[in-house]
């Protein structure tokens, strides 16, 4: 600030530690599938080079179900086949047939030594032999020269307002041979943006509301509520109204949420919240194939990808999918390194069944499956495919019971420990509520092989109810660094923190004054997760360390733009085996067993 005129100035500086907040860490994503049938609103038109085969989809108004253009104007057809396609403008291969769709009547031969000659009326234009054959077609794959070539050719002779009648000639252009034309969906999957709740009562809102709008852009309004609405928001509020009043409605409803792969979304969301959820993520997608991969594609933020601007989110749970949509799951948090998998193993099983791998152990998998009464709302029967000797291991539920995945329950009670003690503390020894029983009885001895490979089990113990026996990430064989549930989530938490904490620094000035805010800052937010009693040790000194200076940061980083800070903190881990060493005592000595 420059001073001119004597007065009295007040200039705010920046004297304290900057706080860092813990992220949240009881923010799980839930994912679930159902059946969709798209309606046919595009044609698929398929091509292939004799060694790629493309597919690419269009509107029916542009193209038609025999590849014949229908558009009144050519060129909004072209943009829209080029796109389908994903065409550059550098892959042409034919330019002869591009010069004929742009109006002219090309003649192509040899020119002079050296040069392909193309003369249309008494324009001539010579290029390299090289790069244009004497029948016009382009014999380069490299992309600057076929852009070259295009505007010397260009410079003379118009070639951005091709005419086609068809897909087949455009398609040449790019030398891809028509295959045909079908019709098909513009898009096979059906889905909205995860939607945050926070009570079963909002939850069930959210799937009325949910399946109001998938039945007005999936059926026709008329159809559904017997009159005509214009607005698409005025007739999802209609159809939403009608499903507490049309028992038609009510039942199509029912049997939606009572479809396998619905139910078992739903009632690991309701298992969150009878076991102390808050905040959760919800998404259904709808799908041809229940089998699929749920991840899907990012650009679209479909599958798994849908949840990537939720940024709070901790946890993350497919309930009841199947084992490679599992590993799916498991995958994309270990890529994302922000949030935590929470897995269903199958509903009967060994100690030696097939286990996703992880490396960091960001993630956890948890059986049986559990029983819960059945909802008043369920009209599905559940079927149970179990062969072999595991089917003796059945615990079969009764009239009024169902099987649901534990995944949702457990993640209640991540939410709850979260709450009650703190992400340190391991979720285990907890009681799982709003169930009746298990699908399978695994005993003490039992459990031994389970527990060796990080498999956590729930078992259920005489007087003490059914509690969660088992904290334990799937890396407890490949990486046991990384063998507690607990101690990957506090990592998750503090790194989290102090990535979003930091933000502050960026463009700072690289020097000593930074370093020294950063050491103080991170300190601070440390010695807050010291006192709370998730770092072990009696002193600060044995349970974290700090270092940013000029060991840390050294010339050659710094001329990179770089600022290092090293942190290191000893986790807390949990008393998994408690062990008394008891004797004979004769008063002199002890008699050990």
């Amino acid at each position: 600030m420059e001073y001119h005129t004597p007065g009295v100035y007040i200039r705010e500086i920046d004297s304290g530690p900057k706080p860092i907040t813990s992220v949240a860490t009881s923010v799980p994503g839930f994912i679930g599938l159902f059946v969709h049938t798209p309606k046919a609103d595009a044609v698929a038109i398929n091509a292939t080079d004799g060694t790629r085969n493309l597919t690419g989809k269009v509107l029916p108004a542009l193209v038609d179900a025999k590849g014949s253009i229908t558009a009144k104007d050519t060129g909004e057809a072209v943009t829209a086949l080029t796109k389908a396609f994903q065409f550059k403008r550098t892959q042409v291969k034919n330019l002869k047939t591009l010069l004929e769709l742009n109006g002219h009547k090309p003649s192509i031969g040899k020119g002079a030594p050296g040069k392909t000659k193309i003369t249309i009326g008494k324009e001539a234009v010579e290029v390299d032999e090289k790069l244009l054959d004497a029948v016009g077609k382009v014999i380069t794959d490299d992309e600057k020269a076929v852009e070259d070539l295009l505007n010397s050719v260009g410079a003379t002779f118009a070639l951005d307002k091709p005419a086609p009648k068809t897909a087949r000639d455009l398609l040449e252009v790019y030398g891809y041979e028509f295959v045909g034309a079908r019709g098909t969906a513009l898009t096979s999957e059906y889905s909205v943006p995860p939607f945050a709740v926070h009570n079963k009562s909002e939850f069930f809102r959210w799937l009325q509301s949910f399946f109001a709008q998938y039945l007005v852009e999936t059926r026709s309004i008329e159809d559904l509520i017997g009159r005509s609405v214009d607005d698409v928001d005025e007739a999802a509020d209609a159809v939403f109204e009608a499903l507490t009043s049309d028992d038609k409605l009510k039942n199509e409803f029912r049997e939606f949420l009572s479809q396998p792969s619905v139910f078992n979304f739903v009632g690991g969301v309701n298992g969150f919240y009878d076991n102390g959820g808050g905040k959760s993520y919800v998404y259904l997608m709808g799908v041809g194939d229940l089998d699929l991969s749920i991840r899907e594609n990012q650009a679209d933020k479909l599958g798994l990808y849908a949840f990537d601007d939720c940024d709070d989110m901790a946890m993350m749970a497919s309930p009841g999918l199947n084992a490679n949509q599992q590993r799916e799951t498991l995958e994309h948090c270990e890529t994302r390194k922000d949030r935590f998998a929470i897995l269903d193993g199958p509903m009967v099983s060994a100690g030696d069944m097939d286990i996703p791998a992880s490396q960091k152990g960001f993630g956890a998998l948890y059986v049986p499956w559990v029983k819960i009464v059945k909802p008043s709302w369920y009209t599905g029967t559940q079927s149970v495919h179990i062969t072999g000797p595991l089917r003796r291991k059945l615990i079969k539920a009764e009239k009024n019971e169902v099987f649901v995945p534990p995944s949702g329950h457990v993640a209640g009670i991540f939410a709850r420990v979260d709450t009650e003690r703190g992400v340190h503390k391991a979720p285990a020894n907890e009681i799982m509520m709003g169930i009746t029983g298990l699908s399978q009885s695994i005993n003490r001895l039992e459990q031994g092989q389970y527990n060796d490979r990080g498999i956590n089990v729930i078992r259920i113990f005489k007087d003490r109810g059914i509690r969660v026996w088992g904290a334990r990430t799937l890396a407890t064989k490949s990486n046991p660094e990384w063998k507690y549930v607990n101690v990957r989530r506090l990592f998750i938490m503090v790194e989290q923190s102090i990535m979003q904490g930091m933000q502050w620094a960026v463009f700072e000035p690289n020097d000593s004054h930074l370093w020294s805010k950063l050491n103080r800052d991170v300190k601070a937010y440390l010695l807050r997760v010291w006192r709370s009693g998730a770092l072990f040790g009696s002193t600060e000194d044995e349970a974290f360390y700090v270092k940013c200076d000029s060991e840390t940061n050294p010339r050659y980083l710094i001329d990179a733009g770089q600022v290092n800070v090293q942190v290191g903190i000893c986790p807390v881990k949990p008393a998994e085996f408690v062990i008394f060493t008891i004797g004979q005592w004769d008063g002199g000595g002890l008699i050990e067993e």
